[in-house]
């Protein structure tokens, strides 16, 4: 026969956290490598070229940032998903001994480096909003008064 051992419930919550982090931030490395190196992309449009790349990817970071802030409570999968994309980020801007650069010192470049980490930083770390039932439980807002027949 086989013995189970039960874990208390706290320990078995912190081990989930701790694992979604670590997913959520496997996650974010990836989403970090993909973006990084399409940050470049551009079209060329009547002699004008348009960097598509770096907004693309910004918005592409900013709405999954925001998309695990708002749908799961706990912040440890966002700020593991934060910490995937800046190390991603971070890890293929610097100089390496094969002289291979993905992020180029120019203008975009740099933006690219500091904008791709703030806004998953931000989204991460943005301040809790209160919850829509949690508003309208509490005092009811002000149509309450407005709605009752005089």
């Amino acid at each position: 026969m086989t013995e189970v051992i039960e874990q208390p419930a706290a320990e078995q919550r912190t081990g989930e956290r701790i694992l979604g982090a670590l997913l959520y931030a496997l996650f974010g490395l990836i989403v970090g490598t993909v973006t990084t190196f399409l940050h470049r992309g551009r079209v060329e449009l009547f002699e004008t070229t348009l960097w598509v790349g770096i907004v693309l990817g910004l918005v592409c970071i900013l709405c999954l940032g925001i998309g695990l802030r708002l749908y799961l409570v706990d912040r440890w999968m966002s700020t593991g998903f934060a910490v995937g994309v800046i190390a991603a980020v971070v890890g293929l801007g610097v100089w390496n001994p094969g002289s291979s650069v993905v992020v180029v010192g120019d203008v975009v470049g740099l933006a690219w480096l500091a904008l791709a980490s703030l806004v998953a930083a931000g989204c991460a770390f943005w301040p809790a909003l209160p919850s829509r039932r949690s508003r309208t439980a509490t005092g009811g807002g002000e149509y309450d008064e407005r709605s009752q027949p005089s």
